[in-house]
């Protein structure tokens, strides 16, 4: 069901296996080439709609293909952060072109970080990194195709509604296999990230920023209890939250900072717990992003995405300076 912070999900009865995703790997982007492509390719073929939650949108080609698919009879509604400057001017371009685009809603002090995008309702991508023109991050993109996309688009048209209070016509159902994904909003990504390190044994986990102080808490007191942990951080955390850090290496927590031989940055927040599930959020594992901001996580159970996501974190583990 929706609620007006997040998606919740019925827990599971006791002494039931963990349900299993059949995410396959190559549900999972790591290339900012792939992912572009996958993009365009995606809304060169919808069909009946596109629905787009971004912080930013500012890739031209994209924004033109946008506006060809609106005059091709493509139902488009997009929403965007009001906070980003990069916003103003290719708002005002979709506009003029007759698109359906706004500033999701924000309260005092709040950002909008969802990144996501629903082609027809059956085909969602959720993102780690806005689109913008020339951008070579280290992020990555999930493909889905299961009823967890259906979720998404329900989510969007809740989103659409708080922010324009015009109603989104969806169909009343669209049959998608389920994939036992958790898709969770704002401080419900919060509550998903806790209950994993608390019963996690062990933990790996990617990410700009860790320093949200429930979890820094629950990370530290799971390597008290002898969980295996080992954090991927971006160097700017050694000047951002250099407390946090100490606290990490007094407790004996693993931490290096990502080092990219190309120079790029790290767009890219997950974590895997003892190997079973993966959370991927929008953002960063911050205060702000627990706490205020408007943002987004998929919890996926899935051994065949968590094998490439491991395969790429031992890489830049490897690569990582110690912290």
């Amino acid at each position: 069901t929706l609620s007006g912070c997040g998606i919740i999900l019925p827990f599971g009865k006791k002494n039931t296996p963990d349900p299993v995703s059949n995410l396959p790997a190559d549900a999972v982007l790591f290339d900012s080439a792939e992912i572009r492509s996958q993009t365009i390719s995606l809304i060169s073929n919808a069909q009946k709609a596109i629905y787009i939650e971004l912080s930013i949108l500012d890739d031209p080609e994209i924004i033109d293909l946008i506006v060809s698919r609106s005059q091709a009879g493509v139902e488009v509604r997009i929403l965007l952060d009001q906070w980003q400057r990069e916003n103003s001017s290719n708002v005002k371009y979709l506009k003029n072109h007759n698109i359906s685009v706004q500033y999701y809603p924000a309260q005092k002090g709040q950002y909008h970080r969802l990144r996501y995008m629903v082609i027809d309702y059956r085909t969602a991508v959720f993102y780690g990194q806005d689109w913008l023109q020339g951008s070579s991050s280290h992020s990555y993109a999930v493909k889905l195709t299961g009823d967890s996309a259906w979720t998404i688009a329900k989510s969007f048209a809740w989103d659409w509604e708080y922010t324009t209070t015009l109603e989104l016509a969806l169909p009343e159902s669209v049959d998608l296999p389920e994939d036992h994904i958790t898709f969770a909003l704002s401080g419900k990504v919060k509550q998903q990230v806790l209950y994993a390190i608390n019963n996690a044994t062990d933990i790996y986990a990617e990410a700009e920023q860790i320093s949200e102080p429930e979890t820094v808490d629950a990370l530290i007191a799971a390597k008290e209890r002898g969980c295996s942990i080992r954090l991927i951080l971006s160097p700017s955390c050694a000047e951002a939250t250099p407390n946090t850090i100490a606290a990490f290496k007094e407790a004996e927590i693993e931490v290096r900072y990502f080092n990219s031989s190309d120079n790029k940055d790290l767009n890219i927040n997950l974590g895997v717990f003892d190997n079973k599930k993966i959370i991927l959020s929008s953002s960063s594992w911050s205060y702000y992003t627990f706490v205020i901001n408007h943002e987004g996580s998929l919890t996926i159970p899935s051994p065949q995405a968590i094998e490439k996501i491991k395969a790429v974190f031992e890489k830049d583990w490897a690569n990582g300076n110690p912290a």
